[in-house]
């Protein structure tokens, strides 16, 4: 069941980018990948009480919507690093290519929530709570794999003392 959860819960692999970038230990990014989402996938079973009919049509769903929503933060990371590079010039920025980038960034986030919004009217099998639960789940998992990516940058987390 774990692993039939598993593609759902990590919503077509959100984590895999942060943990497929250590290449000092290749070996090692596969095992850790599997037990967190072993870890996952049991733990989002246990808080929504999945009925199997319920876990059935979680994963068919995510399986649907995973490619689009991969190639949605594909290109998010592409549009984000391009504004860094030019803001990163600072007083050389291309004044139209930064609000061209930021009006991009900005309607990609709104389609990125749209489809979100579609995948979770997809699951009227699980209840409201179920849904809820689930969304809130995925938001705690999607930012630790945030500020996990920023850990590897070096950036420094607001409003968390270190």
């Amino acid at each position: 069941m774990s692993r039939l959860l598993l593609s759902v819960f990590l919503l077509a692999g959100a984590a895999r980018p942060v943990l497929a970038q250590d290449s000092t230990r290749p070996a090692e990014g596969p095992v850790l990948r599997d037990r967190i989402e072993r870890r996952f996938a049991e733990r989002i079973k246990e808080e929504l009480d999945l009925t199997d009919e319920q876990a059935a049509q979680l994963k068919a769903v995510a399986k649907e919507n995973g490619s689009r929503r991969r190639e949605l933060r594909r290109r998010e990371r592409a549009l984000s690093a391009a504004l860094d590079e030019q803001l990163g010039a600072a007083a050389k920025a291309d004044q139209d290519s930064v609000a061209r980038l930021t009006r991009e960034l900005l309607d990609l986030r709104v389609e990125y929530s749209r489809s979100y919004r579609e995948e979770m009217g997809k699951l009227s099998l699980l209840t409201p709570v179920q849904r809820a639960r689930l969304m809130l789940m995925r938001d705690r998992l999607l930012h630790r794999v945030h500020e996990m990516r920023e850990d590897r940058r070096g950036y420094r987390h607001y409003g968390h003392d270190r």
